[in-house]
């Protein structure tokens, strides 16, 4: 049985999903995807736009609302995947170091903090790739993109520019679009397939153990 992981480029709403193992010297693409991250009537990006002209109470609203659908949306997609690929087995996702450590409690802080502000947004769909994650007991592994490619490629035992040559390949392999995002997903989930310690089998209790 094969094991995988998921590599995501992660965006306002939505992200793409590519999902990758290894065969001896190969690099496999097992499947692409883009999916929607939010329900279509909901704002995509409230803490920069919509909530700076509403009450508080109605920005609060609007706020949770798009986290829930959010969060929804990630672990629906993220378990819909896993079940297609079935019997291989996904070891867990790669995305990029998050934007922000955390999101602050209330809209009115992230309002507060212009550096803040700026990444929000974009944390509602992170936080809610990673949490679907955790809720589907998959490891998470973080990369920056500026240097995973040469790690992942020094993984593997070859040079940056053969390694993104062979995944920039991909994009024949099923198909446009293939971008460069995709391609640096691909290599965090190759860093992080390669890296990563093998998943142990759980052992059985003892009776009498606590």
């Amino acid at each position: 049985m094969s094991e995988y992981f998921i590599g995501i480029e992660d965006h306002y709403a939505w992200a793409n999903l590519v999902s990758v193992t290894t065969s001896g010297r190969n690099e496999l693409l097992l499947d692409k995807r883009r999916v929607e991250l939010l329900d279509q009537q909901l704002a995509a990006s409230p803490y920069h736009h919509e909530t700076l002209q509403m009450p508080l109470s109605g920005a609060e609203k609007l706020v949770r609302d798009v986290k829930t659908s959010a969060n929804k949306r990630a672990k629906s997609a993220l378990s819909s995947l896993i079940d297609e690929l079935a019997p291989a087995k996904c070891r867990g996702i790669a995305i990029r170091v998050p934007p922000l450590p955390d999101l602050p409690a209330t809209v009115a802080e992230v309002h507060a903090n212009p550096w803040i502000m700026n990444r929000a947004d974009g944390m509602i769909y992170h936080q809610a790739l990673t949490q679907a994650a955790a809720q589907l007991n998959l490891r998470v592994f973080y990369f920056e993109k500026d240097n995973v490619l040469e790690l992942a490629a020094q993984a593997r035992g070859k040079t940056a520019r053969d390694l993104e040559r062979q995944l920039k390949a991909f994009g024949t392999t099923l198909g446009p679009p293939w971008r460069k995002g995709q391609v640096v997903a691909c290599a965090g989930a190759i860093f992080a397939h390669v890296t990563a310690a093998p998943l142990k089998p759980k052992r059985p209790r003892q009776k009498g153990s606590a």
